[in-house]
């Protein structure tokens, strides 16, 4: 199967950012190629094949996470351990970000998924957010047992806990996280209560207040089709866009107003 990822392209630039990769579903999803592309020209002619810098020894699959001011974030994983890179293509400037908290508990498997990365504008500062929690059994359909949410300061080389409840993103790669003027977004799943179905939302993180709001997305709660969903930024908005292999359409909404219901 192919993937492609437009992880960068704002207005007031002539070019974008594009990460795709493959995957063998013969293979159990092992992938044979990943890579990045930087597209500029008026039809994005140009094209610049990104080397990215090794956050392990041996070369791994990179994933990125995404690109602000320049700037992208990109992260490998290797077993229980996750590093993550702070990477400036122009300045050829890199950062490893330090390891954030991740004990081990007796008795549950831990795992770390990255759900943000963006500009504080207020405290002049890059963010990163992580959530580590604990489950038993590898299987990402369970609710976890524990849940420790993470903010990484790059002005002050340091994690923090967050004393917040957030509903963490789908597990689809990263095509589930989006950044838009200090914000960071994921969509996730509210777990069934009652007898009750699973709640899609959005989650909105501001990254200067440090706060959250949810937006509930009623529209997706049932949908035999399965679509490929992909949450950008389109016209300074936050966009989720679904693929359906069905009738071979694509479907586009676009978020009003954080926090309001089926805005």
């Amino acid at each position: 199967m192919y993937y492609e990822n437009l992880k960068s392209k704002t207005t007031h630039s002539s070019s974008l950012l594009l990460w795709r990769y493959f995957y063998d579903e013969r293979s159990e999803g092992d992938v044979y190629e990943n890579d990045v592309h930087l597209l500029s020209g008026e039809r994005y002619e140009n094209i610049v094949t990104l080397v990215f810098p090794s956050l392990f020894e041996e070369n791994g699959f990179y994933k990125v996470l995404d690109c602000v001011n320049g700037i992208i974030c990109h992260y490998e994983e290797e077993g229980l351990d996750v590093k993550i890179g702070l990477w400036n293509p122009k300045t050829d400037q890199h950062k490893i970000i330090p390891p954030g908290i991740t004990d081990d508990e007796p008795g549950f498997d831990r795992q770390v998924s990255i759900h943000g990365f963006g500009y504080d504008d207020v405290n002049d500062d890059y963010k990163v957010i992580q959530c580590v929690y604990y489950i038993h059994g590898q299987t990402f359909l369970k609710e976890p047992v524990l849940t420790i949410w993470q903010i990484y300061s790059l002005k002050s080389n340091y994690w923090k806990k967050l004393d917040l409840e957030m509903t963490k993103k789908e597990y689809i790669h990263n095509a589930s996280v989006a950044y838009l003027n200090g914000v960071c977004h994921w969509w996730g799943s509210e777990h069934a209560t009652n007898g009750h179905e699973e709640e899609q939302i959005l989650v909105s993180f501001n990254l200067s207040t440090e706060t959250f709001q949810t937006t509930s997305i009623v529209w997706l709660q049932k949908n035999d089709d399965r679509p490929i969903r992909s949450l950008v930024v389109l016209n300074k908005s936050v966009t989720l866009i679904s693929s359906f292999a069905k009738n071979n359409c694509i479907e586009i909404s676009i978020l009003g107003e954080i926090g309001v219901k089926e805005s």
